[in-house]
């Protein structure tokens, strides 16, 4: 079979989930033997196309850095870049708002949309004021994205919701028919997960961890990732416990320094940025607890990641965070300030360290698994 699949996050260019998706998802229909093209924007040194298997072919599409509006700018272009390239596809698998849809069909191959989580969503639970919106123009929040995301859906001739909490809100938001939406969970890496405890000293050492260890992972300067609620219960954390909290991801550092040195909690916080995958399982495996304190999550992959990494967690009872966790983790109101604090102190505080595990993981959760389900899906439109 021969695959279009058009991204607006791909590597080196990684935000989020939705970059991890589209990696993990492309990577494994060519070890299947499919023909994959990604189409995604040019941003940074790197070539316009690249052949990274027999397979698998990146596409990157030439738009201008300077000016603000790249996802506008890559949806121009789009359409032309697509028809220059050679053979027909049999199918067009859009990941997220990859494009915006002003024309319903850009090739007569079914389009299939993935949608991580709707930004109507987003907007409604980041709460921002309409001055903030109007200045994200980059962002989830800005004013359009609702628009184009309902024409997404509409034009859509399959959608793959990443959770049925994701699929209900896409029916209940848009009035899209049950029928139409298929929930294709995500999958994590279950490989190279196993450490040696002198590999794991020297990922405390290169942060200068002496203290038990609060993780966060996820984009630093997200609203819905609300990093500012974790730094309020680290402050209320210490008041009963020394620890540290490892904080892991991209994006602007300033206000949460900001944040943290008005807390008066500077000295126990470590923002490590960006890390490899790699350095990033050894950062679950070395931490006591992780915690997830989101406005929302239409799926949460980092949990998945502490889970397969045995590790105990407090999330916010959001979005599809209840039903990916199960009765795994701690779940709180995300209104609950001491109950965020009181189930990190517990934790931190237990005697014995107890190990968790969710045995299903790898049948559940594994890329090859969702892989799989999305061929027949694929296949569904190609009898």
């Amino acid at each position: 079979m021969r695959i279009a699949f058009v991204s607006f996050e791909y590597p080196p260019n990684v935000q989020g989930g939705a970059g991890v998706y589209a990696f993990n998802i492309t990577q494994e229909l060519s070890k299947l033997g499919h023909d994959v093209v990604v189409f995604t924007p040019k941003i940074g040194e790197v070539d316009e196309e690249e052949q990274i298997a027999e397979n698998l072919k990146i596409k990157r599409i030439k738009i201008d850095t300077i000016i603000p509006l790249k996802a506008f700018q890559f949806w121009l272009n789009l359409p032309g870049v697509f028809r220059k390239t050679e053979n027909k596809f049999d199918v067009i698998h859009f990941n997220g708002i990859s494009y915006w849809f002003l024309k319903k069909k850009i090739s007569i191959a079914p389009h299939i949309v993935t949608i991580h989580h709707l930004v109507t969503d987003a907007i409604k639970n980041n709460n921002l004021s309409l001055i903030s919106r109007i200045k994200d123009i980059r962002g989830e929040n800005n004013l359009i994205l609702p628009f184009i995301e309902k024409r997404c859906v509409n034009c859509a001739d399959r959608i793959i919701a990443v959770s049925e909490y994701t699929k209900n809100r896409i029916i209940d938001e848009h009035s899209i028919m049950s029928s139409k939406i298929s929930v294709i969970y995500n999958g994590i890496d279950l490989n190279g997960n196993s450490f040696s405890k002198e590999e794991l000293e020297k990922v405390k050492e290169q942060f200068n961890i002496k203290k038990p260890t609060i993780l966060f992972v996820g984009r630093i300067d997200d609203p819905r990732k609300n990093l500012n609620l974790l730094l309020e219960n680290l402050k209320k954390v210490l008041e009963k416990i020394d620890a540290v909290l490892l904080i892991i991801g991209k994006g602007d550092q300033k206000d949460i320094r900001k944040n943290a040195k008005l807390l008066g909690i500077s000295n126990n916080i470590i923002i490590a940025g960006f890390v490899d995958d790699i350095t990033l399982k050894k950062c679950y495996k070395i931490c006591d607890v992780y915690v997830c304190t989101s406005r929302l999550e239409g799926f949460g992959m980092t949990i998945l990641e502490a889970m397969f990494a045995e590790k105990p967690i407090v999330a916010t009872n959001v979005g599809a965070i209840p039903e990916i966790i199960g009765n795994y983790g701690t779940l709180v109101n995300l209104q609950d300030n001491d109950a965020i604090s009181n189930a990190i102190i517990n934790i931190l505080s237990a005697k014995k360290n107890n190990k968790y595990i969710y045995n299903d993981m790898i049948n559940r959760y594994s890329w090859n698994t969702a892989t799989k389900k999305l061929l027949e899906i694929y296949g569904a439109f190609n009898e």
